[in-house]
């Protein structure tokens, strides 16, 4: 006689796929977990970036490092410093949808643009606007940018070596014309 598949002498027939299930729910927290864990490190890094903080990694390696090796760093961070106190380039600075720079004015390590710049072209109708002031500065490799925004305040988070090179360009009639030179520009290309 046979015995059935629920005798207590055997062991209970396992279903692959609930096995397969619960290694893949495993899998999916582990990778959630993981990713959370990457998020919380990178968070952690950016917020004491400004304070100046270094990784345990970067000062581990750094440990590993012989004197040469150590006097080398600190050249290469005297030259990295002495970068970060010069306004960064004009070539450096611009975003992709700059079209014209009207002025550009630097301030310590800061660097301040008067520029015309476009809507992206994926859009039904490309449009010029600005000119807008936007401040570029070194973070690290990065060049950093900020739009000032326009109105009664925008003389006073100006420096007034800016303000007096962009102040006739916001009130000429001529910054207009340009504008609309641009305009035309822009949609001879997106045709």
């Amino acid at each position: 006689m046979a015995e059935s598949a629920t005798s207590p002498d055997l062991p209970p027939k396992i279903d692959h796929d609930d096995s397969l299930t619960l290694t893949q729910e495993r899998a999916r927290e582990m990778l959630a977990r993981f990713d959370q864990e990457r998020e919380e490190a990178k968070r952690e890094r950016q917020a004491g970036r400004p304070q100046g903080k270094l990784t345990a990694d970067f000062v581990r390696k750094l440990r590993n490092c012989n004197v040469l090796q150590l006097k080398r760093v600190k050249q290469v961070c005297d030259r990295f410093i002495k970068d970060h106190r010069r306004p960064p380039a004009d070539s450096e600075c611009g975003k992709r949808y700059t079209l014209k720079v009207l002025e550009s004015v630097t301030v310590n390590h800061e660097r301040f643009r008067l520029e015309f710049q476009r809507s992206s072209k994926r859009a039904k109708r490309v449009y010029v606007n600005g000119p807008y002031v936007v401040r570029y500065w070194r973070d690290g490799s990065i060049i950093q940018s900020k739009y000032i925004k326009k109105g009664k305040e925008l003389r006073r988070n100006l420096p007034k070596k800016v303000w007096l090179a962009v102040r006739g360009h916001l009130t000429s009639p001529n910054t207009e014309l340009l504008r609309q030179k641009l305009i035309e520009r822009v949609e001879r290309e997106s045709e």
